[in-house]
């Protein structure tokens, strides 16, 4: 079964059931899932449905080697999913006791200390922002980070259909990175006005746009998606959603937050055609550009879906060996 397909069944559960697609839930999810800064987005909604007061979850292996903590003989485990494997358990913190009396890793401490574990004294740490920039070449995205802009517009992302630009994407060895020319796809372009904190915020909402499929697939790709037939106000909804849910979770303070609380706020429902499971698979793709340092080019849509770039990457691989 296929991510895609997931995501198919996940909508027809919030389309089936009233209250999940309610302003009100809407926003308890996103806040308790950006909450959980150490999971993995879509595990973080899991963890939701299961136990909705949970406050910090781990394995219990992970409990006994991080805080020397055990795990209660009644304790309930929680379900999440792992890569390459079925599923593995994790237990809330209020299911876990000190294995030593003495312990100075009290409930409060962890809990505190957890609050944003990417945090750094001083600035916002900008190695967040060099991976994301990094990997946008991977999805055979051209950035531009020298628009010039007037202040009403901080970024754009753009297909490139019937361009003949090409860049540069860069596939690392051991013995060094290595250049293969590709046709550009998309051009990113942010405003050269912003500051660190805005730029990754802006960067986030543009890929939301892509991976919630609001722009068409280049020609030819192999894995071509439909551009989603929404209406303009849940494309912004949704490409919001996934840029506070990133910022949030790096402790940057973004306008997203002043517009998710007024729109909620304001309305019962969330926009009609808004797909929150979309916006989750979407969080996760960034997520994954932005804090896996083990992201490469075959986690690329381009090395996915386009043939002579993968043909090209091969190439350099086997005269490198």
């Amino acid at each position: 079964m296929t991510q895609e397909q997931d995501i198919s069944k996940l909508d027809l559960l919030f389309t089936e059931i009233d209250t999940y697609r309610s302003s009100k839930f809407f926003k308890r999810l996103i806040e308790f899932c950006a909450r959980f800064k150490t999971l993995a987005p879509y595990n973080a909604m899991l963890v939701r449905f299961q136990m909705p007061g949970a406050r910090y979850v781990l394995t219990s292996a992970e409990w006994r080697s991080r805080y020397h903590r055990g795990v209660k003989a009644k304790a309930r485990p929680l379900i999440i999913l792992v890569p390459f494997g079925p599923v593995n358990f994790v237990f809330d913190i209020k299911d876990t006791y000190p294995l030593s009396p003495d312990d100075p890793n009290t409930t409060e401490q962890i809990l505190k200390a957890m609050e944003n574990p990417y945090a750094t004294h001083g600035e916002f740490n900008r190695q967040y922002l060099h991976f994301l920039e990094n990997n946008l070449q991977y999805h055979g995205i051209a950035y531009n980070p020298n628009w010039e802009t007037g202040s009403t517009v901080a970024g754009e992302l753009k297909p490139l259909p019937n361009s003949s630009e090409y860049m540069k994407v860069y596939i690392p060895f051991r013995k060094g990175e290595f250049p293969v020319q590709s046709k550009a796809h998309y051009v990113l372009s942010t405003s050269s006005d912003g500051h660190d904190g805005q730029t990754l915020a802006t960067i986030a909402h543009e890929l939301g746009h892509l991976f919630c499929n609001h722009l068409p697939a280049p020609k030819g790709w192999k894995h071509a998606w439909a551009e989603r037939d929404i209406e303009s106000e849940a494309k912004e909804f949704e490409a919001e959603v996934v840029s506070w849910f990133i910022c949030d979770r790096l402790g940057i303070k973004t306008p997203s937050h002043e517009y998710l609380s007024g729109f909620l706020k304001s309305n019962d429902e969330i926009p009609k055609g808004a797909s929150v499971e979309r916006i989750f698979y979407a969080i996760t793709k960034v997520w994954e550009m932005c804090y896996n340092v083990n992201f490469t080019y075959r986690n690329g849509l381009l090395y996915k879906n386009d043939e002579k770039f993968q043909d090209d990457v091969k190439a350099i691989i086997e005269k490198n060996k």
